[in-house]
């Protein structure tokens, strides 16, 4: 009889399982099996994209006609240099594409996979951040389609019209333009960067406010060099924005 009580308060007194001490819902498993399930949805997504890529390649011919005479006017003719480079422009074009209309799923597969290990005020966070995350970079790529690449086509590259005949690669046009675009919805992610950095307590909102200065005089030069215009005016119109985004970021942090 004492026997099995003592072997009973040795159960007892026994450590407990990580998974009821732990996350509601996480459980005890082999590293093996999180890489396997991280390859399988890490895969899952590559596929979607590949699909998306392939369902829009057929549309970027009509889609980087109908830009370049936009931007650039009838009048500038498309020059490609290598056999490849007006297939990889119109890639390049569908992966961005891609890109933009997977990633509410891409987001929906790596929460799945670390969801297990969050604690519900750390989902319910997340969730909240991701998707203004995205709408922040959505209307920064916005910015820059509308405001910015005009003024870049117009005062750089048709203002050497006057010195040099227009030969514009499609390639180099299209990196250009993507690399703007994407640069331009980072910069955006300037107010979501602040408010996670607070809340994580990772910088306190006292010390940004005593770097106001510091800042905006570092937003300024990096509006020098996303922005190449040498009338000034897409530089100041970035750089505003810049300001505004930063304030926008300490009110959120409060």
């Amino acid at each position: 009889m004492d026997d099995e009580q003592n072997k009973n308060q040795k159960q007892n007194t026994d450590p407990i399982n990580s998974a009821t001490i732990g996350v509601s819902g996480d459980y005890s498993e082999h590293v093996r099996f999180h890489l396997k399930e991280l390859r399988n949805r890490l895969a899952i997504i590559i596929g979607a994209m590949i699909l998306c890529v392939l369902v829009a390649y057929p549309f970027t011919e009509y889609i980087l006609t109908h830009a370049w005479n936009m931007f650039l006017g009838e009048q500038v003719g498309m020059n490609i240099y290598t056999p490849f480079e007006w297939m990889f422009a119109r890639v390049k074009i569908a992966l961005l594409i891609a890109v933009a209309f997977t990633f509410p799923f891409t987001f929906y597969e790596l929460f799945r996979f670390a969801s297990r290990g969050l604690y519900p005020n750390e989902r319910k966070f997340i969730k909240s951040v991701v998707p203004i995350s995205f709408l922040f970079f959505i209307a920064g790529a916005a910015i820059a389609l509308v405001f910015i690449l005009p003024l870049m086509f117009n005062y750089i590259i048709l203002s050497s019209d006057t010195v040099a005949e227009n030969q514009i690669s499609v390639k180099q046009t299209v990196s250009v333009a993507v690399t703007l675009l994407a640069g331009t919805g980072l910069v955006f992610q300037i107010p979501v960067l602040m408010f996670f950095a607070t809340r994580m307590q990772i910088i306190r909102r006292q010390t940004l406010k005593k770097m106001r200065l510091v800042v905006y005089a570092s937003l300024l030069t990096l509006s020098l060099f996303i922005t190449p215009d040498p009338t000034f005016i897409a530089q100041l119109v970035c750089a505003v924005l810049l300001v505004v985004l930063f304030e926008i970021g300490l009110l959120v942090s409060k």
